[in-house]
């Protein structure tokens, strides 16, 4: 879960990490992350904040012995909502980064 312009500490996502981290250093997997924003703010604004989500997670995990080779990073900004952004709740939802891992064709 991000504020709106940094990672909020959680337990769970950082435990989530090290076990991926750990997977990552077990495989030839590749990890490809896609930052998401609320709706608040610009356009353009929106697309970097997403893309700074995603380069943070790309960090954590580079800080964790991941090669940054095998990470993408992108940014969907605000285009790709999945709760509703006339709340502070469904805004907070939207605040995210996705991981999708890749096995190695």
């Amino acid at each position: 879960p991000f504020s709106k312009a940094v990672r909020e500490p959680d337990p769970k996502v950082d435990e989530y990490l090290d076990k991926l981290a750990a997977r990552l250093q077990q495989t030839d997997e590749t990890v490809s992350i896609v930052g998401h924003t609320d709706n608040i703010g610009d356009e353009a604004s929106n697309q970097e904040l997403g893309l700074a989500r995603a380069r943070h997670i790309r960090d954590v995990l580079v800080s964790k012995g991941i090669s940054a080779d095998r990470i993408t990073i992108s940014s969907k900004g605000e285009s790709e909502p999945i709760a509703d952004n006339d709340s502070e709740a469904g805004r907070r939802r939207n605040r995210r980064a996705v991981l999708q891992l890749h096995k190695k064709e």
